[in-house]
């Protein structure tokens, strides 16, 4: 091997190599080296100019020319001794923190700074209930080394079909021939879609809004919750209730209905001094344990430790927003903490009792009385059905 070729020759101290030259030839002579990579990757650099040729400790570089290199190991002189996509690398939301609601897109972009190509990268999507999907994100997708991005549009079953907004943590694995890597997580909430418009309720309605849920011995603060759900159905944010201080059940869709809906801790929620909820709900036939004299009672409680609360009126009726045309029992004017609210009885006339008759469609309406602040916050809870 010729002195000035040694002297102008760096081999990285992953690699080894051998070399071969052809010494009855004129100058420029032909050189060829075979390296192995300490992944036991073969990479042969061939050249007619041996005197320029130089290897980086991070990567191949060659101011040889002219020079071919061939083999697995041979790198791209972007800094890594092996070839899969440069790790670590982060997904970057188009907003922060990144949430979206069904129907609308999101994007996310993300930049593998070495490997190389053909590059695929498939997402992932964990911690979310078994009925979402989030499918589309789990599709794989062509990369290239540089800056890539991703948009999804979230559809219903997204969210389970449900109407309380699902979070998933997010991941991207990219792969080539010589490996994979993984991204950071990235987590994202994706609301339900907006309900549609009730022509039959008047201006002021709340629609959505998010909510907690607590016992005695929790705190409770709807707007730091990632839960944004829809008000404007009954089952939807009634339909659960606090079991202990850390767990909420049912924890996923579908929730219980007005039938079965559970006693102990409601939501509280956070709403404005002008506005109210019309939650629709259809009263069942009657069947099973379901019987004319079924009695329950809708109260209202707000947690003592949580700013900003307020009295409550409620009403049920068959119009949305009604609080004047109704009966006498099926409405309760400025409720204070712990209720009680509207009692109900299935099916029959009751003393004191609103009169709910199977197969009709009512709305529980709740406004607050007394708001001073521009918004309150309210807690409604359901008793659970008896006779």
């Amino acid at each position: 091997m010729s002195p000035r070729l040694l002297s102008a020759l760096v081999v990285s101290g992953l690699l080894s190599c051998a070399y071969a030259h052809d010494s009855t030839a004129a100058d420029p002579v032909t050189a060829t080296i075979d390296l192995t990579t300490d992944q036991g990757k073969p990479c042969t650099v061939t050249t007619t100019d041996p005197l320029g040729l130089h290897l980086e400790q991070n990567g191949t570089h060659l101011t040889a020319n002219p020079a071919t290199l061939t083999g697995e190991g041979c790198g791209t002189g972007a800094g890594g001794s092996t070839n899969p996509p440069t790790t670590p690398f982060v997904l970057t939301p188009d907003s922060s923190p990144l949430v979206a609601t069904v129907g609308q897109p999101f994007k996310v972009s993300w930049i593998l700074a070495g490997g190389v190509t053909p590059i695929t990268c498939t997402g992932s999507a964990s911690g979310a209930p078994a009925t979402a999907t989030l499918a589309a994100w789990k599709q794989s997708v062509v990369a290239t080394i540089g800056a890539n991005s991703r948009t999804v549009t979230p559809v219903a079953a997204d969210v389970g079909n449900g109407t309380v907004a699902v979070t998933f943590t997010l991941a991207m694995k990219c792969s080539n021939a010589d490996g994979s890597i993984t991204s950071a997580n990235l987590p994202i909430t994706i609301n339900p879609e907006p309900p549609p418009v009730d022509d039959s309720c008047p201006a002021g309605q709340l629609v959505g809004t998010k909510l907690c849920y607590k016992t005695a011995s929790t705190a409770c603060t709807p707007n730091t919750t990632a839960e944004a759900t829809n008000m404007t159905i009954f089952d939807s944010w009634i339909g659960r209730r606090a079991a202990s201080s850390t767990v909420i059940e049912p924890a996923q869709p579908p929730y219980l209905t007005f039938a079965t809906q559970p006693g102990g801790s409601g939501p509280v929620f956070a709403i404005g001094d002008t506005q109210y909820v019309g939650a629709k709900f259809t009263v069942p036939a009657a069947s099973g344990t379901w019987t004319v004299g079924k009695k329950g009672q809708l109260a209202k409680a707000l947690p003592t430790d949580v700013n900003n609360g307020s009295n409550a009126d409620m009403s049920i009726s068959t119009t949305c927003g009604d609080f004047d045309n109704v009966p006498a029992a099926c409405k309760r004017m400025n409720i204070a903490n712990s209720g009680p609210g509207v009692a109900w009885v299935f099916g029959q006339d009751s003393t004191g009792r609103c009169r709910l008759d199977p197969n009709v469609t009512y709305y529980l309406n709740v406004r607050t009385n007394g708001c001073t602040t521009g918004t309150c916050r309210l807690r409604i809870d359901g008793s659970i059905p008896s006779n």
